[in-house]
């Protein structure tokens, strides 16, 4: 079985992985673009010798001193660039070093932790070990079994006697003369009525049978409630004799020291949360600067683009455009070099955006990928799969699926699957459903360091089951009477 520490350590090594995957594309794109911006400048460059070989000085000087100013906007917007993007790159740093500097500390808290999980286990092994030698003790725990039970019993009774009621007295609440009369109260006390209406209700009572149906339908009604006052009188009883078992326990982990050992391990368990949320927050801080970096990288920054568009826009004047047909036209094989050359380097422009654009779809790839293995490692850190008390049982398929993840052939909701169905608790030494600990839904005394969804206290699992009293029966019953 490997342990949850190192099943976590392959987690942040996949991270790692991801991380250089994203570094790598990353900067890829950064050459793509820069290769857009650098066939755009070459394209001014020969922009500028065309206009040289033209006879006309005033186009050639108007030419010259168009594509002088936009090189020049795109030098400086290209240094507060450089500036920027060189101020992200020390925030990444940074926030990577402080990252290390978290999971150094989380580790640390995590240890702690532990310790305190340990030696509040081996207290309460103590505590229980001595409480099954106490014949007060287990007198009382035989109290609290025995009235647990008789709740339970007086509680299926109540439920099978309302699920009769509702059977049995659907027939009756149906039938619209019956439920006129009982709404009224005929038969009873609490009828009142002038003559006429009284002999025109006595007429519907013969019609329907009510006098013989009246009384069935009133022991429908009394039996379930005569019932629930029972059950709610043993339930009470049943939770008295459990709070007698309680503080037994309490009274001995007292002697033992269990409070204050319970508060190191909440205090410990506090500090490991505080650090995990300082992580999470941290995290997020990094994705920002890296979308922001992935923008600089990507040419989809604000000064980047400024540089572009003042190209592209000195590009687009009419002399320009005069100028590149009338190298087009002419015999002079400097000129005509000159257009081949930006026609070359015009379908080389296209091409860097078609890997841009592939450069960027793999990185989108990674990138979620990433997010989804932070995904899976919050979990993981949040389920306590990483303490001293748990481990994996199938290492190889573990490794199996994280690689298969990592090369996109598994999904993250796989790679959790399957660290949930491999992760087992090592066995300790207190039990958790020792006396109250057994009876459910109640919370029992005795804490279990790490159990699933984190947190401290309650049970595994499992533990006593009492029995649920007398089975449903199918049939029988009251019978309902006359037409009904």
């Amino acid at each position: 079985m490997q342990s949850g520490r190192r099943t976590l350590a392959s987690l942040d090594q996949g991270l790692r992985e991801i991380h250089q995957q994203v570094e790598d594309i990353d900067q890829q794109i950064d050459r793509v673009s820069g290769t857009q911006l650098e066939l755009q400048k070459a394209q001014a460059r020969r922009f500028t010798r065309m206009a040289k070989i033209r006879l006309d000085s005033l186009v050639s000087g108007e030419v010259k001193q168009g594509l002088d100013a936009a090189s020049q906007r795109v030098v400086e917007l290209l240094q507060e660039r450089v500036a920027e993007l060189d101020s992200l790159k020390q925030e990444i740093v940074a926030n990577r070093d402080l990252q290390r500097e978290l999971e150094q500390k989380r580790e640390a808290a995590s240890e702690k932790t532990e310790q305190a999980a340990q030696v509040l286990d081996a207290a309460e092994a103590s505590t229980q070990a001595r409480l099954e030698q106490d014949e007060n003790y287990q007198a009382q725990l035989k109290r609290a079994r025995s009235a647990e039970h008789t709740a339970a019993q007086a509680e299926d009774k109540r439920a099978q006697a309302e699920s009769v009621r509702r059977e049995k007295g659907e027939p009756y609440e149906r039938d619209p003369l019956f439920h006129y009369l009982w709404e009224r109260g005929y038969g009873t006390s609490r009828y009142s009525a002038n003559p006429l209406t009284r002999f025109l209700d006595g007429w519907v009572a013969r019609l329907c049978r009510y006098q013989d149906a009246r009384p069935n339908y009133a022991r429908l009604l009394e039996i379930p409630e005569r019932l629930q006052e029972h059950a709610l009188r043993v339930s009470r009883d049943a939770d008295v004799e459990f709070e007698k078992l309680k503080a037994l326990e309490e009274q001995a982990g007292e002697l033992d020291g269990l409070p204050a050992l319970r508060e190191s391990l909440a205090l410990a368990q506090a500090e490991l949360d505080g650090v995990d949320a300082e992580i999470e927050e941290t995290e997020a801080g990094l994705h920002e600067l890296e979308d922001r970096r992935a923008r600089f990288s990507s040419g989809e920054d604000t000064h980047f683009r400024r540089a572009i568009e003042t190209l592209t826009g000195a590009f687009e004047r009419e002399d320009l455009l005069t100028l590149y047909e009338y190298a087009r036209a002419t015999a002079t094989a400097e000129d005509d070099l000159l257009v081949r050359e930006m026609e070359v380097d015009n379908r080389r422009m296209r091409e860097a955006g078609e890997a841009l654009v592939e450069h960027k779809r793999v990185r989108d790839r990674h990138y979620k990928r990433l997010k989804e293995l932070e995904g899976v490692r919050r979990r993981f850190k949040q389920e306590r799969f990483d303490s001293a008390h748990s481990g994996f049982g199938n290492q190889a398929l573990v490794a199996m699926i994280l690689s298969q993840f990592l090369q996109g052939t598994a999904t993250d909701q796989e790679l959790w699957r399957t660290l949930e169905r491999e992760q087992r608790y090592r066995r300790m030494d207190a039990n958790p459903d020792f006396g109250s600990g057994g009876f459910r839904p109640r919370p029992g005394t005795w804490n279990i360091p790490f159990p699933r969804g984190g947190g401290m206290g309650g049970g595994l699992g499992g533990g006593l089951r009492i029995p649920r009293g007398m089975p449903r029966r199918g049939g029988g019953g009251f019978r309902t009477g006359g037409g009904f």
